[in-house]
């Protein structure tokens, strides 16, 4: 009786191959892709940030770094001003190998720093 209830074997069959599932890219994310301004501080939410900030990267670039340059792109608001770089922890030197362009900036900041950027590939407000 067991030989009646077996279902046939069907030989084991896929359809796409890993290395096809992982080019399928789709769309891509653009939700952090298309910020006109960026704020850090929070003073348009009442009480202002009062603090160290440290390490800030938005979309690959050094938004403290950028403050502290010339940059007509950067407003900043209220009592700002560098600290100075992270030091080393007892004068000694890290283990891990950290290049130049990942150093942190410290910035000590009672109200708002505001960065611009310009969007590509859009239209001005009321052009057709």
């Amino acid at each position: 009786n067991t030989e009646l209830h077996q279902k046939p074997k069907l030989p084991f069959k896929i359809s796409r191959t890993p290395e096809d599932g992982q080019q399928d890219k789709g769309r891509p994310l653009t939700i952090f892709n298309t910020q006109a301004q960026i704020a850090i501080g929070g003073k348009d939410r009442g009480r202002p940030f009062q603090g160290q900030l440290s390490g800030l990267y938005y979309n690959g670039l050094k938004v403290l770094s950028m403050a502290t340059e010339p940059n007509p792109n950067i407003n900043i608001t209220g009592s700002v001003r560098l600290m100075g770089e992270v030091p080393s922890i007892h004068g000694t030197t890290p283990t891990t190998s950290m290049p130049p362009e990942m150093s942190t900036t410290i910035m000590e900041t009672t109200t708002t720093l505001a960065t611009t950027t310009t969007r590509k590939n859009r239209s001005s407000p009321g052009s057709t």
